[in-house]
């Protein structure tokens, strides 16, 4: 059986901007949540999207 599981978190960085590119980011993202999973139950295909957003 396929779940399909869709989550969205909006992180808001204090400081100064995050010096990662988008390509950075989404690979820590992936690999970061992918090992919170037990590997029992399958191993997770894990999509970031990254969207900047400037505020003052």
């Amino acid at each position: 059986m396929k779940e399909k599981i869709i989550t969205n978190v909006t992180i808001v960085t204090q400081g100064e901007p995050c010096e990662m590119d988008d390509e950075a980011l989404r690979e820590w993202y992936e690999s970061h949540i992918a090992a919170l999973f037990d590997p029992r139950y399958g191993t997770p295909k894990i999509t970031v999207e990254v969207q900047r957003i400037e505020e003052e």
